[in-house]
């Protein structure tokens, strides 16, 4: 099992349990929501319908059409493989953007949010951004194992 992960083009490196906070993070605030299977001996999850998700969509290659909403490519993927196509990680990062004024605005009016999650998310996307001016895809790749 990856006890790392690392996000190409500097989006993001550091542990699965920190990547997956920040998803949930992220999930809460855009309104999708959290899905709490702990009481059955699972994770804690993005509200969304993984059920209906390929293997492809989850390693970023949504062979059907990407979602209108591309904070799903983000949140739906697997954490330490595939890739997010570069025709999508300018789109991602308009959307990241729009959920950092949300933690902005969380952190200004002292909700009990640490910086720490804003700071990894302006990470994300300047990498994103990044990515994007170069034309590149945004690889996930997993380190280290348990």
């Amino acid at each position: 099992m990856s006890d790392g992960i690392v996000i190409s083009c500097s989006c993001y490196a550091g542990s699965q349990h920190q990547f997956d906070v920040l998803r949930l993070i992220w999930a809460h605030v855009s309104g999708y929501g959290v899905r709490d299977f702990r009481r059955e001996g699972g994770p804690m999850v993005p509200n969304l319908p993984f059920d209906t998700y390929s293997n492809e969509d989850l390693l970023g290659e949504w062979p059907e059409g990407a979602p209108d909403d591309p904070l799903v490519i983000l949140l739906a993927h697997y954490e330490a493989g595939g890739r997010i196509k570069r025709e999508h990680v300018g789109f991602l990062a308009d959307r990241l953007e729009e959920i950092e004024g949300k933690l902005v605005s969380s952190y200004m009016s002292q909700v009990r949010l640490s910086i720490h999650w804003l700071l990894l998310t302006q990470q994300f996307i300047h990498g994103l951004r990044y990515a994007a001016s170069q034309h590149k895809d945004v690889y996930f790749s997993g380190t280290g194992s348990n």
